[in-house]
Formats: structure tokens, sequence, C-alpha cells
């Protein structure tokens, strides 16, 4: 079935929400993110890799300016999603990641996996839309 003719039936109202929601769900991603660079568990998150290699970031890049912060958070939220392939390359220690304080890693997974899921709904949508010959 042609999705573009499908996606014409929708009521207005429904066609709208199915575009917005990956911006809405993505931005609230970074906005999570933006709170965690801002707040006390920014300081927190750094200091819980003393011995990973990872940490070397924050000498190259600083942490006085909020974008530098901001991708601090989504780099390491990246990598708390799949921690075991970083710890064999030696960027992040396993011991740094056990004792990670558990409320700041779901935090930030919540964070990863709400950009993740908003750009893949995105890609998507542009795709079917495309493919349809709706644009």
């Amino acid at each position: 079935m042609n999705f573009n003719v499908w996606f014409e039936t929708w009521p207005l109202d429904l066609q709208i929400a199915f575009l917005l929601a990956p911006f809405v769900i993505a931005l609230s991603g970074v906005a999570i993110g933006v709170y965690i660079a801002c707040s006390r568990h920014f300081d927190s998150m750094i200091s819980a890799f003393p011995k990973s290699a990872w940490a070397r970031q924050r000498d190259i890049l600083g942490t006085s300016s909020l974008a530098s912060r901001c991708y601090l958070v989504s780099s390491l939220s990246g990598a708390l999603l799949f921690p075991q392939h970083l710890v064999r390359k030696g960027v992040i220690d396993a011991d740094d990641v056990s004792d990670f304080p558990p409320s700041l890693r779901r935090l930030m997974a919540v964070s990863a996996w709400l950009v993740i899921v908003g750009m893949a709904w995105l890609f998507l949508a542009v795709g079917l839309l495309k493919l349809s010959g709706a644009t």
C-alpha cells in the first residue's frame, strides 16, 4: 500500500502529531542532557571516572562552556549504554562503570534513548514520505 495515500487519510491532527512527535521526543532527551550539564550531576559524573581515559576529554575540551559540558554528557551517556566495547578498548575503566551512581546512569540512559528514538522516528517518517512521493 502506498504510504502517501494511507497518510493522507489520517485526520490532520494525527498527521501533525506524527510529524512533530520525533522532535518533541528527541528534544526532551536533549533537555535532560542540558539539565545534567548545568546541575550538580555534572560534577558527580566527572568525578565518577577517575581512572578512565575518557576523563582526558574533560582536560581537552574544558568544562566552562555549556557546549563542552553537553558534549561530555552526551558522549558519556552513549558510552554508558553499551560500555563493554569501550572497556575492552581501554577508554573507560570497568570499575568506574560499575561504581557509577545508578540514579544518574538511569537519567543519562533515558536522555540517550529519547534522542535515539526521536531520530529513528524522524528518519522513518521522512523515509516513508520520500518513498511514497508525498514530497
